[in-house]
């Protein structure tokens, strides 16, 4: 299913965040929003799984307005990981993951055979197979990680909307989630810290910066070193990863942020 965001606002506690974003997910493709610190990547992510309400805009999930839908319709089609991530769950892993199913069930009905292999593989998907039986609170961030994205797959939604997924992962979990994203082929709305993730996992990017839409496009064409100095403050090359071919951002460590070279204002951003 295909996200298609018109002219979104956002305010939160009496500012406005998200002003005038539009931005596309197509469908089967992997989306990632980037930006600095306060750019309103999370607030636009909590907007499309109806944690916030728009001041304005729409959210369109296949031609609908996801507002029309009923929170069991949407449930069904559109899963999230946010970052404000619930950690007082006083339940086996097993029952954690059990719970995206949810929007499936009968009031007071009981898991059949396919909810169960759907359960199990969700675990089995981020390596938490072994893990089913412990308590969610004993696990550790890394873990507590996994198995939220586990429910979310339990969902099986048609798009999977992700706040930072690799938060709390070590390299080697970031690197399987990543394949694992790649591997599903959902419509997938990704904000990620880490641009060279970023680059080589998305189809498509779109930057945020002071709460707009400044750039969107293949992340070859908007990861250039005009916009790290001029959205991020930040002096860098983009060279050819030497392992995938994807770009690979080069950041100066060694200079400040106001040595960073002045940049041509970035052009009106690729809508669509």
């Amino acid at each position: 299913m295909r996200i298609d965001i018109e002219d979104l606002h956002v305010a939160y506690a009496g500012r406005t965040v998200v002003a005038g974003a539009r931005l596309v997910a197509a469908e089967g493709e992997i989306t990632g929003l980037v930006g600095p610190n306060g750019s309103g990547k999370s607030t636009l992510l909590r907007t499309v799984y109806r944690h916030l309400k728009p001041t304005a805009g729409r959210v369109l999930l296949a031609g609908t307005e996801l507002r029309e839908m009923t929170p069991l319709q949407s449930a069904r089609h559109v899963a999230a990981l946010p970052q404000e991530r619930g950690s007082d769950f006083e339940l086996t892993v097993r029952e954690v993951v059990a719970m995206g199913r949810t929007p499936y069930k009968r009031a007071f009905a009981g898991e059949d055979a396919a909810d169960r292999d759907v359960v199990a593989q969700a675990l089995t998907d981020v390596g938490m197979a072994e893990a089913a039986g412990r308590r969610f609170t004993a696990l550790s961030g890394g873990e507590r990680q996994r198995v939220l994205l586990a429910r979310a797959f339990a969902q099986d939604p048609d798009v999977l909307v992700l706040d930072e997924p690799t938060n709390h992962l070590d390299i080697r979990h970031q690197v399987d989630l990543l394949v694992l994203l790649r591997a599903q082929r959902r419509t997938t709305l990704v904000s990620l810290h880490d641009l060279n993730a970023a680059a080589s996992v998305c189809d498509r990017l779109h930057v945020l910066h002071e709460g707009a839409v400044v750039a969107s496009g293949p992340p070859r064409d908007v990861l250039t070193p005009a916009l790290m100095a001029e959205v991020f403050g930040v002096r860098a090359a983009v060279v050819d990863h030497p392992l995938t071919g994807d770009p690979l951002i080069a950041f100066d460590h060694r200079a400040a942020a106001d040595e960073a070279p002045t940049a041509v204002p970035l052009e009106t951003p690729t809508r669509g």
